[in-house]
């Protein structure tokens, strides 16, 4: 088997949360030790790791970058690279871009650029946002500094090994955002006694959904989706809930817009919150 697709389906099948990804980073170690990189870093921003391969003139450094990290969703696929990790899976294609990535260091292991450098980065923690900062932060990131940074993201429905390029703003900016609401909880034969937040959360979610056609930002797109929302506690059949929590994920093209959705989330909120007479 080739062994790009090996590792593939070896990242696929043992996938690793954010922040979590110890095990993926050492398989992309041990797949680059024997293309012989000129410079490694490992533990980048937490378990990041790149591979630094130096042309013999000076020269500007182009970084490649790619994601380390998988979802907590259940796979229930059911061929035989399927995730052996519960509860943990690559949906978004990070397995993909490792082996992508792994690819062209194979390349770039026969044949080096001619000037300058060429960097392979994988960054852990892209799913919850942390990653990339923490990589920029720390300290070696100075001796890789790009003067070029590109990265890809599979994009289903085209046809194989087309590339889909386009001007200005291809992937929108994302934002996670999670919104409480606290009531306080009564016995549930007297629901009187309580202040459950049951109208303010669905209030709150509606209020989402419609988050985009109440923030006016012509033909850019932008969006706002319901991720989760959780109301009282579990299998808590004889009290109300007294608390409740939302998640949603903001997305623009700019960020005057996400500046825009973001402060009108926190004013309907707010709005909702005091209307219902809750925290």
């Amino acid at each position: 088997m080739n062994p790009v697709v090996k590792l593939r389906h070896e990242l696929h099948q043992n996938p690793e949360l954010s922040g979590c990804e110890k095990e993926t980073a050492e398989r992309i170690a041990r797949f680059f030790e024997p293309l012989r990189p000129d410079v490694t870093l490992c533990d980048l921003g937490g378990h990041g790791i790149a591979f630094v391969f130096s042309g013999t003139a000076p020269g500007p450094t182009v970084l490649l970058r790619c994601e380390l990290d998988a979802l907590p969703i259940q796979e229930i696929n059911d061929f035989d690279i399927c995730s052996v990790v519960d509860g943990v899976s690559h949906k978004c294609g990070h397995d993909g871009h490792m082996a992508i990535l792994a690819s062209v260091g194979c390349a770039l292991s026969r044949n080096r650029p001619e000037k300058g450098r060429a960097v392979l980065l994988y960054q852990p923690a892209e799913e919850n946002g942390r990653g990339a900062e923490a990589v920029i932060c720390d300290p070696r990131f100075e001796e890789i500094k790009p003067d070029y940074v590109f990265a890809l993201h599979n994009l289903p429905g085209f046809p194989l090994g087309q590339i889909m390029v386009r001007d200005g703003t291809f992937s929108c900016a994302s934002r996670g955002v999670v919104i409480s609401l606290r009531g306080s909880i009564a016995h549930a034969a007297q629901p009187e006694t309580g202040h459950s937040p049951t109208n303010a959360m669905c209030r709150t979610i509606e209020m989402l959904e419609q988050l985009r056609s109440s923030v006016s930002i012509g033909n850019e797109l932008a969006s706002a989706t319901v991720v989760g929302a959780r109301l009282g506690a579990a299998d808590a059949f004889g009290t109300t809930p007294g608390d409740a929590e939302i998640r949603a994920t903001l997305r623009s093209e700019t960020d005057h817009t996400m500046n825009r959705m973001v402060d009108k989330t926190e004013e309907l909120v707010m709005h909702i919150a005091s209307s219902e007479c809750l925290q």
